[in-house]
């Protein structure tokens, strides 16, 4: 019997040992950089989601380096300081490119250096206003920030291209008081950055059809169904009190009425358009939500891989959603 007991033990002890090194628990990871493996692509790019704060003309940051599960991604060269106001509307920077280990990752990780920018001089990350000024954006610690991304089928296939797109959402990243910015908080930023493989996302096109009557800019919002909530977005939310928090990603719509809402997961997602308050915080005013129709249910918007969805909206003049 007590050999038997052993024996069980044993198997139990090789199974949970079996598991943990297929699933990657114990023994090394996969090396994004290891060339004695085989080989696919990699790129990482970014883009943005707009600030409505009208004076401001650039946000410029900083990325010292970009790791796959800790290891330093050679594909990327830098530093590179990148002005992410001019990735909107689904325009792209390539970070990087390069051949990289065939396997299965979990975390990018996005190194900022907030004193210094690609020619070394200090700051590294910063705004520019209309007015030609430049103000240095801090966050607690300062010095380098990294922020860990979990891109979900982070995969890179044989002789096959993973391209990783990394939003940046400006106006969950930024706080102004007093007329000063800075970065939010650290726990805040971190959940102002995701990470995308583009071929698992899709696209949302729309237009509002009686944009020119508004005139005022209108913020599109595009949550996950049934995430929205009227009083908890608007009133904003954490220590930096973020507006549309909860938001996955938002658009500006331009002088046509055109927005347009990249790289988002396959789903189902619910659309919100806001009136900007000049005279809020960043720009984001209380109570300005617009009652919006459309020939599609906007509360059950689905969005496909590769794919892109198109709707029309139209909003109705001062009014105020559930209000």
């Amino acid at each position: 019997m007590k050999n038997l007991k052993n024996q069980i033990v044993a198997l139990l002890t090789f199974s949970v040992f079996a598991i943990s090194c297929e699933s990657g628990l114990f023994g090394p990871k996969n090396d994004i950089n290891d060339t004695s493996s085989p080989q696919g692509s990699l790129s990482v790019g970014v883009t943005d989601a707009p600030i409505d704060q009208a004076d401001i003309s650039g946000v410029f940051v900083t990325v010292a380096e970009i790791k796959v599960d800790g290891k330093t991604f050679s594909g990327f060269k830098g530093p590179k300081t990148v002005n992410l106001l001019a990735l909107q509307n689904g325009n792209t920077l390539e970070l990087g490119k390069s051949d990289a280990a065939v396997g299965s990752y979990s975390t990018l990780t996005l190194v900022l250096d907030i004193d210094k920018d690609e020619a070394l001089a200090a700051p590294g990350c910063y705004i520019t206003k209309t007015d030609g000024t430049k103000q240095a954006l801090e966050i607690s610690g300062n010095g380098k920030t990294e922020i860990d991304l979990k891109p979900k089928n982070f995969i890179v296939n044989e002789n096959g291209n993973t391209e990783i797109i990394m939003d940046f959402d400006l106006r969950k990243s930024i706080k102004s008081k007093n007329n000063d910015f800075a970065f939010v908080t650290y726990g805040e930023l971190k959940s102002a950055v995701r990470a995308e493989n583009k071929a698992n996302t899709g696209t949302i096109k729309g237009k509002i059809e009686n944009y020119s009557s508004v005139k005022s800019d209108v913020v599109v919002y595009v949550y996950k169904k049934g995430t929205f909530n009227n009083n908890q977005e608007i009133n904003g939310q954490g220590s930096s009190d973020v507006k549309f928090a909860n938001a996955i990603s938002s658009a500006k719509a331009d002088a046509n009425g055109n927005f347009t809402l990249s790289y988002l997961p396959e789903g189902n997602y619910e659309i919100h358009c806001e009136k900007p308050d000049k005279s809020g915080s960043l720009g984001l005013g209380v109570n300005t939500l617009l009652d919006i129709t459309s020939s599609i249910d906007l509360k059950t918007v689905g969005v496909n891989a590769g794919a892109q969805t198109n709707f029309s909206l139209k909003v109705t003049l001062g009014g105020i959603l559930n209000l």
